[in-house]
């Protein structure tokens, strides 16, 4: 069964895209490339890593490469994550964290073997000259132990932990999706022990403040209405009925939230 990488970036679908797809094409040409996203907000590293987290535990054994990469051709590490069932290669800017952790991170080491990317390395696009490459060789018969030597000190990303207080938590936005829904650090496992479907919650996000209903799913209000429910990732989300609520509540990633029952 041919091997599987997944393609994460910023790039908009496109000339980029493509090359790196020639570039993991031209090392084993039956490897499989599933695009993943390529509309992460560009350079926004924890929206990234927020599309990573929520869609790699839904793969069969895969690498996944990731270039939200805004310090390319710096002093910036390439790195490679060895997780449980997958492999995750990328810059070393948090972007693979949340994910690596996620699907169980046993060690990250530095990517400095030259012949696991194309001969000449630009500047600007080591998504086409080194991670893509280094994916495809590792597919096709490279060990993890001779990518390069284990880092302690990698770049770490969280999500942050919620804190509890009466009636609810105090978080941050993580991110927000391409319907403006925002997605909030709470957890499921908090919202659990916290609410039911039913409650009504006080919101405020930035200097806006509102009272929503907690519910399973969108429809259950009427268009336009704000709500909160559980994303499909598994944190608490503020929302809008086929509306955009980031867009309405000027919401932002690293944004305060509040959420308590009423």
């Amino acid at each position: 069964m041919p091997g599987i990488i997944t393609l994460t970036t910023d790039f908009g679908p496109g000339a980029y895209v493509g090359a790196m797809k020639g570039a993991i094409l031209s090392i084993d040409p039956d490897l499989t490339i599933v695009d993943l996203d390529h509309l992460v907000r560009a350079h926004d590293v924890r929206h990234g890593a927020f599309v990573l987290y929520s869609s790699v535990p839904y793969y069969p054994f895969a690498v996944h490469v990731g270039v939200v990469d805004p310090g390319v051709g710096t002093k910036r590490r390439a790195i490679l994550c060895v997780c449980e069932g997958a492999l995750l290669v990328g810059p070393d800017n948090g972007l693979l964290i949340p994910a690596a952790k996620r699907l169980g991170l046993k060690e990250v080491r530095e990517i400095t073997n030259r012949k696991l990317g194309r001969p000449e390395l630009s500047d600007t696009f080591h998504g086409r000259d080194l991670f893509a490459p280094a994916a495809a060789h590792l597919l096709s018969g490279a060990k993890v132990k001779d990518v390069g030597p284990v880092v302690k000190d990698f770049v770490d990303l969280d999500f942050g932990v919620p804190k509890k207080r009466k009636g609810g938590f105090e978080g941050v936005v993580i991110t927000y999706d391409r319907f403006g829904n925002i997605v909030t650090n709470i957890p499921q496992s908090d919202v659990e022990k916290a609410w039911s479907f039913g409650d009504r919650l006080a919101v405020t996000i930035g200097g806006y403040e509102m009272t929503v209903p907690f519910v399973r799913t969108y429809g259950i209000v009427a268009p336009g209405d704000f709500l909160a429910t559980m994303a499909s990732s598994g944190f608490l989300e503020i929302s809008r009925r086929e509306s955009n609520a980031a867009s309405q509540l000027e919401a932002t990633p690293g944004m305060h939230v509040s959420v308590t029952k009423v």
